[in-house]
């Protein structure tokens, strides 16, 4: 069973022959730091640049090699999968002769403190203090993305070149072009509680907006990806952000109408990030339409693995939850590391439903030893039947 195979088994509640995997596949929290990727790479014996692929988190672009290594069975594409001009930029003092490839063009400038400072084309502004790993929006609220227009010369490059990763390769492809109704800016909240029609007309527009955006994705390149990334975070550390009801009445109809074109007209799947403690909506993110849920975190209030699979198993795919990267990844020992995944494995994986992800992108100091040790158990104690 090749990769495209296994992951679509998966989708389908069924059993492969193994757990299918994932890095950087999917969605950013899928994904790794610039850092730990170079380390990786270093570890693994392998040269070369990195790609980054998310200026804001940091995160690396996935190679085939690596892939390849670690048994990786899905690949994204999106607005910067294909940008042709790369350029050279160290924003990052350690590790020492580490080359980082950014989209050409970003407005960087570096303060007298070693700050950085990117700026977008909206004059929107994200900082990176000395020592940092990351940007952070000057606002508290903006977040930085590439962007890319849908024209016809960028649809038929964007065509062009999904067909050729569809046809040269065995990997399940992910469309990552994004989308969502829902925003923790505190403008938004008071308006969601006071303002209610305010807020719904705002998302109907936006729900319009997106059919006629993946309309002309779909007509692009629905014939060889499998899913769309939507990402909404409705949880924190230790609750929902906004209740049921709420969140049942005000965001879920819009999702409702957007799903109801999405698998009325495509073929595509509905993969939605969503961190946090929100096992008291998933109800509800089953009944709007949503297929996959990501990245399951595990170590939040009330996301206990074995109470999530009981009970969501057979109605939504788990994306994730595969490692704690909040309390385990880069804080255990190997021993730990190893019995940690398969555990997990074993709760998630029997009768398909479950792709292997880490909880969130891996952060920029865990121990490439660490890294590899959670991907090899992931194939080690991931074939079907599980024991």
């Amino acid at each position: 069973m090749n990769s495209r195979e296994r992951v679509l088994t998966a989708l389908a509640f069924k059993e492969a022959d193994r757990v299918p995997v994932d890095l950087g596949g999917s969605t950013g929290a899928s994904g790794i730091h610039v850092i730990a990727y170079h380390n990786l790479k270093k570890y693994l014996g392998l040269g070369g640049p990195v790609k980054c692929n998310d200026v804001m988190q940091q995160l690396a672009q996935v190679e085939d090699v690596i892939r390849e290594r670690l048994h990786i069975d899905v690949i994204q594409v999106n607005g910067l999968a294909f940008h042709k001009e790369w350029a050279s930029l160290s924003l990052h003092s350690r590790p020492e002769n580490m080359n980082v490839l950014y989209p050409a063009g970003l407005d960087v400038q570096t303060g007298a403190d070693g700050a950085r400072l990117l700026k977008n084309a909206a004059g929107q502004r994200f900082l990176m203090p000395p020592g940092a790993y990351y940007f952070d929006a000057e606002d508290g609220k903006s977040w930085f993305s590439w962007p890319y227009d849908l024209t016809d010369e960028n649809l038929e490059a964007l065509q062009r070149n999904t067909r050729r990763i569809y046809e040269e390769t065995e990997y399940a492809v992910s469309a990552n072009f994004g989308g969502n109704f829902f925003s923790v800016e505190p403008e938004f909240m008071m308006d969601l509680m006071l303002e209610p029609e305010k807020i719904g007309d705002m998302l109907a527009k936006r729900c319009d907006e997106m059919i006629k955006k993946y309309e002309m994705l779909h007509q692009a390149i629905g014939k060889y990806t499998f899913c769309i990334t939507f990402a909404d975070d409705f949880g924190s550390q230790n609750a929902p952000m906004l209740s049921p009801d709420i969140f049942r009445e005000r965001i879920a109809p819009h999702y409702k109408k957007f799903t109801a074109w999405l698998h009325s007209r495509t073929n595509w799947k509905l993969y939605l990030h969503s961190c946090g403690a929100i096992e008291p909506l998933i109800d509800n993110i089953v009944e709007m339409g949503a297929d996959i849920l990501n990245p399951v975190q595990i170590s939040a209030a009330g996301m206990d693995p074995v109470k999530l699979k009981e009970k969501y198993g057979r109605k939504i795919v788990f994306w994730g939850g595969g490692c704690d990267t909040q309390n385990i990844l880069g804080k255990a020992d190997k021993t730990t590391l190893e019995e940690h995944v398969k555990n997990l494995i074993r709760i998630f994986a029997p009768g398909g439903g479950f792709v292997f992800n880490q909880v969130h992108a891996i952060q920029p100091l865990v121990p490439p030893e660490d890294i590899c040790t959670v991907f090899e158990a992931a194939f080690k104690y991931g074939s079907y039947p599980i024991k």
